[in-house]
């Protein structure tokens, strides 16, 4: 199944690429609850034309980890090509190929790229019409509303589907807010309302009710669950049963989410192997024990941890913690 088909259907729901993140094991969990695409985590154009070794890394992935996309991050035009090339060469497996014109972080904008290009636009769409030109899938797009205000936020996604891109993911804050303050939910429906092409909305989408709320003030044709999946897993489930049934499905049990720590766990250990898994599952710890009771000398033991026994051990000891503070 595509892009496409997956937002032709109702209340579409997609992990985003984040980066450090959005690795096979992440993705794999998150399909078990509902995600319906998921995306590899952001990778650098120049890099992967580098052929660097953690780049290609970040394009692991297996049979079962479908429908996938692939977002570049970049702001030369050669490097793009160049790394369609390879990825089509290799032929490595993706959908569709995203670009990012979205990202806030000081070490990427400061260079040009990602959210950078939001004040360029003849700039950015000279890149996107280099990728619809070279890529035998379909681009999209990730931007966020502006660089310090929305005024020009409908001329960008406009000429961000004139370049050719076929989907546009809007972050509802701009690139000053980071990922903090209030989503401007008018400005994403603004730009919906403009675009013939299907608009996939992100910012603050934490929760079912957030999410509903996002999908009724911007008429959006998708949601873009990036931060409220992290150590919820689950909140693709939830969501899907609030906005098809009218369900509200509880947060698991003690039991249940230390059985979902040992499955992450298990593809954690499988993918990296021992020392990394070990090493990468750690904050993921952290995020499922999120707003527990007495769980703070748990997660500073779960720093220490040097083998997948006393991990384990960590999470026994994290079901009779938590059931006797909750």
């Amino acid at each position: 199944m595509s892009l496409l088909e997956v937002l032709s259907k109702p209340f579409p729901l997609i992990s985003a690429p984040l980066a450090g993140l959005s690795d096979l094991p992440f993705r794999l969990i998150n399909r078990q609850f509902g995600c319906q695409y998921a995306f590899l985590e952001m990778i650098h154009a120049r890099s992967l034309t580098y052929e660097n070794i953690k780049t290609l890394d970040l394009l692991r992935t297996q049979e079962s980890d479908t429908p996938l996309g692939l977002q570049l991050l970049g702001d030369e035009a050669p490097f793009l090509k160049l790394a369609i090339e390879l990825l089509e060469k290799n032929k490595y497996k993706h959908d569709v190929l995203d670009f990012n014109a979205a990202c806030p972080i000081k070490k990427i904008t400061c260079k040009g790229e990602g959210a950078a290009l939001l004040k360029n636009r003849r700039k950015l769409s000279s890149l996107i019409k280099v990728l619809v030109k070279n890529s035998k899938v379909p681009v999209t797009v990730k931007m966020r509303l502006g660089w310090d205000d929305t005024v020009k936020a409908v001329d960008i996604a406009s000429s961000i589907q004139d370049a050719g891109a076929q989907v546009v993911f809007v972050h509802g804050r701009t690139k000053i807010q980071g990922y903090s303050g209030e989503v401007d939910y008018p400005a994403i429906r603004k730009i919906k309302k403009k675009l013939t092409i299907p608009i996939v909305a992100s910012g603050n989408i934490l929760d079912p009710f957030l999410a509903k709320k996002m999908f009724e003030q911007t008429g959006c044709d998708g949601i873009l669950i990036a931060r409220g999946g992290l150590g919820n897993p689950w909140i693709f489930k939830q969501i899907s049963e609030f906005l098809s049934k009218e369900q509200l499905i509880p947060r698991p049990s003690v039991n249940e989410i230390a059985g979902i720590m040992k499955t992450h766990l298990n593809l954690y250990m499988g993918h990296y192997g021992p020392k990394r898994g070990l090493w990468n599952f750690r904050k993921f710890f952290v995020w499922y024990t999120r707003g527990m009771n007495n769980i703070k000398q748990l997660r500073c033991r779960v720093m220490r941890v040097s083998s997948e026994a006393d991990m384990l051990l960590v999470i026994e000891d994290f079901k009779q913690t938590a059931a006797a503070a909750n």
